[in-house]
């Protein structure tokens, strides 16, 4: 299955592993399969292990500029209480490149990084295994699904 996907006006196919192919079928946000990052900051050394998470409001509900920062204020707040080095990560659609998400980055163990998906309300995270990308549901559907190369998605 090949998705289009607009980069720089130029469209782009994109293969879509099987699984995540399936999960979009069975009701995925089709948007999960199309993230593109922005890290303004990249760290010196990527972590083995992260996970990219964010306040804002969840894929397809909409949420005032002021709600979405102060969501974003409280979860690095959290993360920063949990000791774990953080990093900026911004994720959008290769599709709509203005509608940019912030978040962050933290190495984090999956079932955690869900759990603080779950208190921000979110429905999903990406999870990044050696430069291998993921989306995981953060509700009991939790489990990773194979989106493709993280590093390949790093446009910034």
């Amino acid at each position: 299955f090949l998705l289009p996907a607009r980069f720089a006006d130029k469209v782009y196919l994109m293969r879509i592993p099987p699984e995540l192919n399936q999960a979009i079928k069975r009701g995925m946000h089709a948007a999960y399969a199309e993230v593109r990052f922005n890290v303004p900051r990249r760290p010196a050394c990527w972590p083995e292990c992260f996970a990219t998470i964010t306040g804002y409001a969840t894929t397809g509900k909409v949420w005032s500029k002021a709600r979405n920062r102060k969501a974003d204020i409280k979860l690095k707040k959290f993360l920063e209480k949990l000791g774990v080095k953080i990093f900026r990560i911004s994720g959008y659609s290769a599709k709509e490149p203005k509608h940019i998400e912030p978040g962050w980055g933290a190495p984090l163990a999956l079932d955690d990084a869900c759990d603080i998906g779950l208190l921000f309300k979110q429905d999903a995270i990406y999870y990044i295994i050696n430069d291998t990308l993921f989306v995981s549901y953060c509700d009991h559907r939790r489990k990773l699904i194979k989106v493709g190369k993280f590093r390949n998605r790093v446009v910034k």
